[in-house]
């Protein structure tokens, strides 16, 4: 099992294009987001988070690892909430990064009535979590999903089944 980790910021195309990728390989799709709340409330109980304070910056990793531990098959981890320190810096992570303005296009186009300065604001936090490593980011401004899809997947190709590359010809 190898365990594939997507992050970036809010409207970079994480979600899309980890559940196309994770389809067309047959892998586990695993939304860090969409556990955030469970997250939270497992962290409170431990002590280590205060809950309704916000998302916090607690390690959500144990509980990531503790989620997927049965899985038998590969898992595709991604949302805004993979940072390097949780997924590294190796073959296996990538963040899929818009420019600020890409980004405020894809908010507003997604929700043209919403102040979006939040996003932003995270779009800031990844951007400096990022900066003096070795990780592998993928530029997003001007491509279609199939264009970040394929440039998930050459990230990803030393670490890809030579049968499951194969198999998706």
């Amino acid at each position: 099992m190898s365990i594939f980790w997507v992050g970036g910021p809010a409207a970079a195309g994480k979600t899309t294009v980890s559940r196309l990728f994770a389809r067309k390989y047959g892998f586990l799709w695993y939304s860090v987001d969409a556990h955030a709340f469970d997250h939270e409330k497992r962290a409170a109980a431990a002590g280590l988070h205060v809950l309704g304070t916000g998302p916090g910056d607690f390690d959500r990793r144990p509980m990531i690892m503790e989620d997927i531990q049965s899985v038998r098959t590969s898992v595709v981890v991604e949302g805004a909430f993979v940072t390097p320190q949780m997924a590294g810096v190796a073959e296996n992570a990538v963040w899929l990064m818009p420019s600020k303005e890409e980004q405020r296009a894809r908010l507003q186009h997604r929700n043209p009535d919403t102040n979006h300065e939040g996003y932003i604001w995270g779009w800031d936090l990844i951007r400096s979590q990022l900066k003096d490593t070795n990780a592998t980011i993928i530029p997003v401004d001007g491509q279609s999903i199939d264009q970040t899809l394929k440039a998930v997947e050459h990230a990803f190709s030393a670490i890809l089944e030579p049968r499951h590359i194969h198999d998706t010809k």
